[in-house]
């Protein structure tokens, strides 16, 4: 059984990572990852794109990454909107889906990729989430990994993953939760609960508003601001408590948090207040942006719920090839990943494919090619054997006929000869006759030495060097008594029998002596070999038997003998 695999391609808005995975006994198992940061503050899509694609291009040429891939669409990206559809047969609903994703997204739909997922229903109403995708910014995406090398099947929406790798880490089905992802140029909170799921984005809202706050006080270009944020929270970076930087960095942190806490909770309420009145018992933070000092503090404070780090990456199994450090570096950057590679154990899944349909039917088109071009050539050699085989018949006719021309000219009895001449015409006739009939049905050629290579390949250090068929007309078996004799003699029946030799590698006989004279034959390493080979050939579905007394070893080179045996065809796969 094949194992499960997946590589994901995340988007993200400050860096770019690949990751493969696997399932093992119901162990999601880290195999790749690889991370490659971006330049910060890219507020403008194409030019955030371009530099996701040139870091994507550098990891897939630094480590020879080939395949097909999932690639995650940021949140900033997508534009999110929640139905209320009636609960119906799946059909039914797909088509009030997209009638309503008509006055839901703001663009014509000829203009975007969009595709939807129930999230919840109480049986009456099912609660659907819509994510639509700019045609314009799909197709670059898709386009653009593919000139990477890669093949992407489908691009996934980033805010559906966290509730997955919330399920996948044991999270429970009757517990309510907020999972709160505080990304770089957007947050997104995820309502899990028994209720299902619910799910909500701030675009506006992420870790460069603080890195903006930071560089419009210092008078720093953004990349710079984002560096000193990064390396005075994360305490690489010391500054003394006199220095100005310090109190701009506290007093925007402050800010930012508490901008953060006023949104989330606006949004607590208008879930509290809806149709099901959900009611969270706890936070999960994750996301670099939730690393800001105080940010978990405030929310417990803001909320009146009890806060706590949301780390997925702890239910992973590491690859041999995985630096655990590395991983633990970036465990608040790989839910998403994590959410979308839960699909290799999770029996039920959420997700989109927003990937514009003509750029995934010319991939799987393309995926298609090697085994077409494969067909294509099998097609063109099939007439090979037949073609090679109506060149012997000629030939051999050709000979015969040369052969009684010159026999009529020295016969001096011309009746004569006209006689002979017409036997042998008839013979000769009924010969190309039969020839035609065998060569017009050797359809079984190609699987028969199909499976001879197959087998002959499963027996170390054989091949074969010659391979020869002949037919054998069989004996007519007598009338039965009782019956009267027929005038016309039977349609006589042929037996296929090819003869093939074989050489065999023998490692075991060594060359010594100053005369590189070779050592004395060991037998039984010949022996095996050769039990081996007959006992193989004799395993295949079109062979009827080998005859013992046709079974001849060619002693001739030590190292190297040969064995000619004889292989008779069964009649029901003939030749």
């Amino acid at each position: 059984m094949s194992q499960k695999k997946a590589t994901i391609v995340n988007l993200a808005a400050s860096n770019v990572s690949v990751s493969q995975f696997s399932a093992d006994s119901g162990s999601l198992v880290l195999e790749q990852f690889y991370v490659e940061e971006i330049t910060p503050g890219l507020t403008g899509d194409d030019e955030w794109l371009n530099a996701a694609i040139a870091a994507l291009a550098g990891l897939v040429s630094a480590h020879q990454l080939r395949g097909r891939v999932t690639v995650i669409a940021p949140a900033f990206l997508l534009l999110q909107k929640p139905l209320k559809v009636p609960q119906v047969e799946r059909q039914r609903q797909a088509q009030i889906v997209a009638f309503e994703a008509q006055n839901a997204i703001p663009y014509p739909l000829n203009e975007v990729i969009w595709d939807s997922q129930v999230m919840s229903s109480d049986g009456v109403e099912a609660e659907v989430l819509l994510f639509a995708l700019r045609t314009e910014i799909a197709t670059r995406i898709a386009t653009l990994v593919s000139g990477t090398g890669l093949r992407p099947s489908s691009i996934q929406a980033a805010p559906l993953l966290d509730s997955q790798a919330f399920r996948l880490a044991g999270g429970s089905a009757t517990e309510e939760v907020l999972i709160i992802n505080v990304g770089a140029r957007s947050t997104t909170l995820s309502f899990v609960g028994p209720g299902g799921v619910n799910i909500q984005t701030a675009t506006n809202i992420g870790g460069n508003l603080l890195t903006q706050g930071v560089s419009d006080n210092t008078g720093q270009p953004f990349a710079t601001a984002e560096a000193i944020k990064v390396g005075y929270f994360s305490g690489v970076i010391h500054l003394a408590e006199a220095d100005p930087q310090v109190a701009i960095l506290q007093a925007n942190s402050q800010t930012f948090i508490r901008r953060l806490a006023q949104d989330i909770n606006r949004r607590l309420i208008n879930v509290r207040r809806g149709t099901n009145g959900r009611q969270p018992a706890r936070i999960l933070v994750t996301g670099r942006g939730s690393q800001v000092p105080g940010l978990s503090e405030q929310l417990c404070e803001t909320l009146r719920l009890p806060v706590e780090p949301f780390d997925p990456s702890s239910v992973l199994t590491l690859g041999a090839e995985i630096n655990t450090e590395h991983v633990q570096r970036a465990r608040y950057q790989i839910s998403e990943v994590i959410g979308e590679a839960a699909r290799l154990i999770l029996p039920q899944t959420a997700g989109v494919n927003l990937v514009p349909r003509d750029i995934a039917s010319q991939m799987a088109f393309d995926a298609r090619k090697p085994g077409l071009i494969a067909a294509a050539l099998l097609a063109a050699l099939a007439p090979w054997p037949v073609w090679m085989a109506f060149d012997a018949a000629d030939a051999q006719n050709h000979e015969k006929v040369t052969t009684l021309t010159a026999k009529k000219k020295e016969l001096t009895q011309y009746r004569i000869a006209l006689i002979e001449s017409h036997k042998k015409a008839l013979e000769l006739q009924g010969v190309t006759r039969e020839l035609e009939s065998v060569v017009l049905n050797r359809s079984n050629w190609p699987a028969f030495l199909g499976d001879l290579q197959g087998r002959v390949g499963n027996c170390k250090n054989t091949w074969i060097e010659e391979l020869h068929v002949r037919y054998e007309a069989l004996p007519t078996p007598p009338p039965v008594d009782g019956q009267p004799s027929s005038t016309t003699p039977p349609t006589p029946v042929f037996q296929a029998k090819v003869t093939v030799t074989a050489r065999f590698l023998l490692p075991e006989v060594h060359l010594v002596g100053p005369q590189f004279a070779p050592a004395p034959l060991k037998a039984s390493v010949l022996q095996r070999q050769q039990k081996q080979l007959l006992d193989e050939v004799r395993k295949s579905p079109y062979v009827a038997s080998i005859p013992e007394d046709e079974i001849k070893p060619i002693l001739t080179s030590p190292n190297t003998p040969k064995i000619t045996f004889t292989l008779i065809i069964r009649s029901d796969k003939a030749l």
